[in-house]
């Protein structure tokens, strides 16, 4: 094995632990914040105000994080088995080859080929 294919492996166990600490942290503070009592109560509208238009639902914007982390569970998959098919499709949608290359209006059509990954 090369130098530079072992230093890309080590770098990307590097990445996933961190991603993995990061969710854990994250789950920590969700635990640790919630006093578990019940929230206050907001106050009431006046009947004679209008309600506001309720505005379409709109998708929540898809971040970086999560669509690295949605890579990262593919790629690690039954053992790495689609790594290269994870590596090739992220080489297709970036100029650069990395994640932060792609533009982020491109980050749900590359999920939806992602989810097409290891289903044939």
């Amino acid at each position: 094995m090369s130098k530079m294919s072992e230093l890309s492996m080590l770098l990307d166990s590097l990445i996933e632990c961190g991603e993995k600490l990061t969710e854990t942290a994250k789950g920590l503070k969700a635990f640790y914040t919630d006093t578990g009592e019940p929230e206050p109560k907001q106050p009431e509208i006046p009947k004679k105000a209008a309600a506001p238009k309720p505005e379409p639902e709109k998708k929540p914007a898809l971040k970086k994080e999560d669509v690295r982390l949605l890579l990262s569970k593919k790629a690690s998959e039954d053992e790495g088995r689609y790594k290269v098919q994870v590596k090739n499709l992220v080489r297709k949608y970036a100029n650069g080859g990395s994640l932060t290359d792609i533009p982020p209006e491109k980050y749900e059509e590359l999920l939806r080929e992602l989810e097409v990954i290891g289903d044939a």
